[in-house]
């Protein structure tokens, strides 16, 4: 099973050196959070069913920005978005930042996508709040033909656009992994390359990863553990072990981010503190 750092309102300073100690001591990537503007006051409920863990003083740097510089910082770290919302663009722009970014770092970024939950930042920005997973699905639509056609043409209930290009292409086919546990986010999910779960108590956890495998089943698209890889991401609610990771991949988890420290814990605010949590999370799961 592969591990993620996350890297989630933390001093963009540091962003650089915690990227390549990640590279050095064997993580997979970094995961990257995404917002744009938080509201002061807002009646969204954040996905854990408790307090938002942030606000507007938190750092949100663009994640595709920090994901180019990143991946040209390092020589293996993958970077995924964890997750992009994509009802807070249209998807125009979104399709070439992402193509020039996979241009230039050719195999290294993970399209983690998700319909987003502070409905007060989609409507700050303009777009509408209602219906936004549909609006989700048309966007990732336009998006990968955009990716792979000369020429796209579309009719549909958020976008209407007549023959239009977008340049340059990408490298190569970039991975798109939803984000979300309600039905619609697994269905989207399975239509796409992965499934990005969150934190959650480990019956959720089985749970989840039971729907999911029989959503791909009924799809007959793809099987967790063949050939075409199809990624699983969870966070469990559960001390790290080597039997707790032992047991998820088994139920057919890929990847799970590597908490070398908690989140929003500032005893980890400085480099040395961070490099010690990375090599000591390394030396338990990742020397293998």
């Amino acid at each position: 099973m592969d591990f993620w750092l996350s890297y989630i309102d933390e001093d963009p300073h540091q962003t650089i050196e915690v990227a390549r100690m990640a590279e050095a001591a064997g993580f997979r990537g970094m995961a990257l959070a995404d917002h744009v503007a938080v509201p002061l006051q807002f009646d969204a409920q954040h996905p854990s069913g408790g307090p938002a863990p942030f606000d507007h003083r938190s750092d949100f740097p663009d994640p595709l920005v920090t994901a180019a510089t990143v991946l040209a910082s390092t020589k293996t770290l993958e970077v995924m978005t964890y997750v992009y919302v994509l009802p807070l663009r249209e998807p125009f722009s979104v399709a070439n930042q992402v193509a020039t970014l996979d241009l230039l770092c050719p195999g290294r970024f993970r399209f983690g996508v998700g319909a987003g939950w502070l409905t007060e930042e989609i409507a700050l920005l303009g777009h509408p709040v209602r219906g936004r997973g549909r609006r989700m699905d048309e966007m990732l639509e336009i998006i990968r033909r955009f990716w792979t056609e000369e020429e796209v043409e579309f009719h549909g209930e958020f976008f209407d656009f007549p023959p239009t290009g977008v340049a340059p292409k990408p490298a190569g086919p970039i991975p798109i992994w939803v984000g979300g546990k309600s039905a619609a986010a697994l269905d989207r999910a399975v239509a796409q390359d992965g499934w990005l779960g969150m934190n959650y108590e480990l019956p959720e956890v089985h749970a989840l990863l039971a729907d999911l495998a029989r959503r791909l089943a009924d799809r007959g698209k793809r099987d967790p553990a063949g050939a075409e890889r199809f990624e699983i991401f969870v966070i469990p609610n559960a001390e790290p072990s080597e039997d707790l990771y032992q047991d998820l991949a088994s139920r057919g988890v890929t990847a799970t981010m590597g908490m070398a420290w908690g989140y929003h814990d500032r005893a980890f605010d400085g480099l040395e503190a961070k490099k010690k949590a990375i090599d000591l999370f390394a030396s338990r799961f990742l020397s293998a």
